[in-house]
């Protein structure tokens, strides 16, 4: 097995370009709620529709995962700043509702699921894997969702003069952002003759 300059091998190399996704994962049970980012989500069954969830071991929504035997998965859209930024940080949260001052999706049978997610599903956890590895395995079956924002809408578009829009994570063309006027500078009326102020175009005295 051949071994890169970074020190990654071209087995952890090739694993790493399979599809992952941008997903906030939810439970409650009780007066308790809490989510997650996760990455790797897939569907594996269509009849009934089933999904696998890998979550890294130790997370705290094993408890509530374990006691509620239900659990929530969000798309998160990909302008998405807000979740993101408030479940990249579990720390700070010191045991409080992250969910508190959110809009909720209704009738979820009290499953946070925040409506700046892009789609949702709901499912009824059927088996919980403990493998031998840092990650352990949920699978459920989805037994409600729905989709908030339309995928057309959903595109991701980098913030850089020359960017890129992905669409379902396919590269499009080259798309130029316009250039903004520089107050002062650009913004001058300049005429299409510029003289001296005051001055006159000196007539011919030649006679035809």
């Amino acid at each position: 097995m051949a071994i890169e300059p970074n020190g990654r091998t071209e087995l952890t190399q090739a694993t790493d370009r399979m599809p992952v996704g941008r997903f906030l994962m939810t439970a409650a049970h009780g007066d308790q709620r809490n989510g997650m980012l996760v990455t790797r989500v897939q569907k594996c069954a269509d009849e009934p529709i089933t999904v696998t969830v890998a979550v890294q071991k130790g997370h705290a929504l094993s408890p509530l995962i374990r006691d509620s035997a239900v659990f929530g998965l969000c798309e998160l859209r990909g302008r998405d700043l807000i979740l993101s930024r408030l479940f990249n940080r579990p720390g700070d949260l010191h045991g409080e509702d992250p969910f508190l001052g959110h809009s909720l999706v209704p009738d979820t049978a009290g499953i946070p699921i925040p409506t700046a997610s892009a789609s949702w599903v709901r499912c009824e956890l059927i088996r919980h894997l403990d493998i031998e590895a840092d990650h352990e395995i949920y699978i459920g079956r989805v037994i409600a969702g729905g989709v908030i924002e339309p995928p057309t809408d959903a595109c991701e578009v980098d913030s850089l003069p020359t960017a890129r829009k992905r669409l379902n994570g396919t590269a499009t063309k080259k798309v130029k952002t316009p250039t903004r006027a520089r107050p002062g500078l650009d913004n001058r009326v300049v005429s299409p003759t510029q003289g001296v102020e005051g001055s006159k175009i000196p007539e011919s005295n030649d006679t035809p």
